[in-house]
């Protein structure tokens, strides 16, 4: 505790006395919270209940005020901004971890990747066992650091999370008074918390300086979202951006020898351990890569299920490579969302009647943000689809296969329910008709093919999944409808 308490006080320095904030409030497009998230109040707007932060130390002290409160954010709040102005480095966190002195702050990123490939140790034990040198140290002592490397990493990562992540109380809404609101690298922790409004911000997640790999080269465990609910409800987000990058670019993975590709970004918004009654509203998630994830694994099926209400409205998911959202165990409204992507892998699997398998154009293996997938239908979860629209570019514009994905539905007793609603009207895909069902049906059938589901591990059905007297915002009669509402609304205030 001393450890964490110290650090904190470091990276953002001393407590800086706010005030309650007596001045103009944001001019907000005038909406209520709805969908799941509908009890959603955020904090009191009383007077001395309102603050304004300029900096991440009075952002970090303002969330932690153990009452209800509005939060107005001016400016970009910066996760790894020192108490004396300055930006920490990734090196920063590791000279500042432990004591003075501490072996730990030889951790070295590089040389703890040199340590995971058999063949470089087996050169610096030959060595070592020779008594030579290896590469210029000496064998025995450099064998014996990189020995540690391992146990070392997630110690420094911590002290990289004691700076970037934000812990969100009760009863609190955080909003941008403005169009330059932004949290750049900080983490959003509402962890076991009620009542959370977050709305006008850009969101930017954190680059985790010392992820670990999954398998070589590509696949990575980083260890920060923008935004992470863990046993959280009643919660609203409405008209952020999230990204990863404050200009909102894709930032392209670091290579390092001996061909790792080192991607230091998670998710944009993770919902995990029977979170419940969350709406995600007007958002724009850009340029991102397994940017929603809704559920977090079969070890918490008893935790999510009857649990995990979310819905997703209006949101412009704009070249977001996968997880659009992935769904896990729980029910998901999602309506009226904008779905752009940029396609140039070949289809998994021809539907019929379609151009989904025309190459149109030269293909790229060299573009940010390659389009995965966008609907992840886990285990058990329960999806409702009305409304949505899909956009492609790229030299398989028009393919289908890559809409869903189909995984871990391999128990035709506990099957996932997939509801598509078409009594407005059908979806499109490049504005042609899109036969949802279908879709579904085939992905299925891929999926079963790949060992990844059963027969009947996935439903097309509307009991249990269809709420009765459920309102939306706003209602729609065509597909250009839709596009121009999320055009119009989603994402922050226009400068």
């Amino acid at each position: 505790m001393v450890l964490v308490t110290s650090l904190l006080l470091v990276f953002s320095g001393c407590a800086s006395a706010l005030t309650p904030y007596t001045g103009t409030p944001p001019k907000l497009p005038s909406r209520q919270p709805f969908g799941f998230g509908s009890a959603a109040t955020g904090g009191s707007t009383n007077t001395s209940a309102v603050y304004l932060v300029k900096n991440a130390n009075e952002l970090r002290e303002a969330i932690a005020l153990p009452y209800t409160k509005t939060i107005y954010v001016d400016g970009t709040m910066h996760g790894n901004q020192l108490s004396d102005g300055t930006m920490a480095t990734c090196q920063t966190y590791i000279d500042r971890t432990g004591s003075t002195g501490a072996a730990i702050r030889q951790f070295n990123f590089a040389q703890y990747l040199l340590s995971l490939n058999s063949t470089y140790m087996a050169l610096v034990s030959q060595a070592s066992a020779a008594n030579q040198l290896f590469e210029g140290k000496n064998a025995t002592e450099y064998k014996s650091l990189l020995s540690k490397m391992n146990g070392w990493r997630p110690v420094v990562q911590n002290t990289q999370k004691a700076a970037v992540q934000f812990a969100v109380k009760n009863n609190t809404s955080i909003i941008g008074l403005n169009a330059n609101a932004a949290l750049n690298g900080i983490t959003l922790s509402l962890n076991a918390v009620n009542n959370i409004v977050v709305r006008n911000l850009k969101l930017v997640s954190p680059k985790d300086c010392f992820p670990a790999p999954e398998t070589y080269p590509s696949s990575w465990n980083a260890k920060y979202d923008a935004m992470a609910l863990v046993t959280a409800t009643n919660v609203w987000v409405d008209g952020c951006e999230l990204q990863d990058q404050l200009n909102g670019e894709y930032v392209t993975p670091d290579y390092m020898w001996p061909g790792w590709q080192v991607d230091r970004f998670d998710g944009l918004f993770d919902v995990e351990d029977g979170s419940d009654k969350v709406t995600f509203s007007h958002n724009i998630v850009r340029n991102h890569h397994k940017s929603l994830l809704f559920g977090g694994g079969e070890k918490e099926a008893e935790r999510d299920i009857g649990k995990m209400r979310i819905t997703l409205f209006a949101n412009h998911f704009n070249q977001s490579a996968s997880r659009n959202p992935l769904m896990r165990f729980g029910t998901f409204e999602l309506v009226a969302n904008l779905f752009t992507s940029q396609n140039h892998k070949s289809p998994l699997f021809n539907i019929e009647n379609s151009s989904g398998s025309t190459q149109t154009g030269t293909c790229s293996t060299n573009i940010p943000a390659a389009h995965q997938y966008h609907l992840g239908v886990y285990n058990q979860s329960k999806v409702y689809l009305s409304s949505n629209t899909f956009k492609q570019t790229g030299c398989y514009a028009n393919d289908q296969s890559r809409i869903f994905t189909i995984t871990e539905s391999t128990n035709s007793a506990l099957p996932a329910l997939v509801c598509v609603d078409e009594s407005s009207f059908k979806s499109t895909l490049n504005q042609v008709v899109l036969d949802l069902k279908n879709v579904v049906t085939k992905t299925l059938t891929y999926a079963i093919s790949a060992g990844r589901a059963v027969q009947n591990g996935v439903l097309l059905k509307c009991d249990g999944v269809v709420r009765s007297g459920t309102t939306f915002p706003k209602t729609f009669k065509t597909n250009d409808e839709v596009v121009t509402y999320v055009q119009q609304n989603a994402g922050q205030l226009k400068a």
